[in-house]
């Protein structure tokens, strides 16, 4: 059984941190910049170029292009148009690949990066808005397919997803009639935050029950069992064994 999952929490809050936790191997749609910081081994893949994805013992071990052998756990495609990340699906689709998982860090970046693409620097028209929402749902709608994709079915689907508040709830940050759509794509919405314990330490917590003002649910009902309303220091593979347990 397939796990998709949406993370959204504030700035610094460790969402990049948490979706490193994905099993491995994992690919990283990358639109922020924050990948590179992610704890492990890291390859860089350029699918818009036609490469094909690496292999686990090879692939570029810097963004430039440097080549060597390296023990990698995590591939990063680093987005800087939203062909990029058409060009990484369309592989994943073809399931010749080695990941277990995907993520996309962040949806809030990937749809400005399509934003620019359809109105470049100028203010979108309602026919540009139009585009922009079609062109965002359907790469959600194509990364949480994967989960049955018939070649290769991934085991881990993360999107990860910027705060903000609207009518008094703090959502996944996407533009257009996604952000109502988007927690019905997944199964499991989690608000990440920080809290400090008694000795000073950061705990991270990730809430996926539906209190107070916070977007959050877990359609498996497994993970609230067994952790109840939030997890403390989340981790994503545990979390997809007891869905598989």
């Amino acid at each position: 059984m397939s796990l998709a999952i949406c993370i959204h929490g504030e700035h610094g809050t460790g969402k990049s941190w948490l979706a490193s936790t994905a099993p491995a191997y994992r690919l990283v749609l990358d639109s922020e910049g924050g990948s590179r910081f992610a704890p492990g081994a890291k390859c860089y893949w350029k699918p818009a170029t036609g490469e094909a994805p690496p292999t686990p013992g090879q692939g570029r071990a810097t963004p430039n292009g440097e080549v060597q052998e390296l023990d990698w756990h995590t591939c990063i495609v680093q987005v800087t148009d939203s062909n990029d990340m058409q060009q990484a699906l369309t592989w994943l689709e073809s399931g010749k690949h080695p990941f277990r998982s995907v993520i996309v860090d962040s949806l809030t970046e990937m749809q400005k990066r399509i934003i620019d693409r359809v109105a470049g620097t100028n203010q979108p028209t309602y026919q540009d808005w139009g585009e922009i929402l079609r062109v965002t749902e359907d790469l959600v709608r194509r990364l949480r397919d994967l989960m049955w994709n018939p070649r290769l079915p991934l085991e881990c689907i993360v999107i990860i997803a910027m705060t903000h508040k609207r009518d008094n709830k703090y959502r996944p940050f996407v533009k257009g009639q996604l952000e109502l759509t988007l927690p019905g794509l997944v199964d499991v919405v989690g608000y990440l935050y920080n809290s400090v314990s008694t000795d000073g330490v950061i705990v991270r917590n990730l809430l996926i029950a539906p209190l107070g003002d916070f977007d959050a649910k877990d359609r498996t009902d497994l993970l609230t069992k067994t952790f109840g309303s939030t997890i403390v220091e989340p981790n994503l593979e545990v979390m997809n064994t007891i869905i598989n347990s």
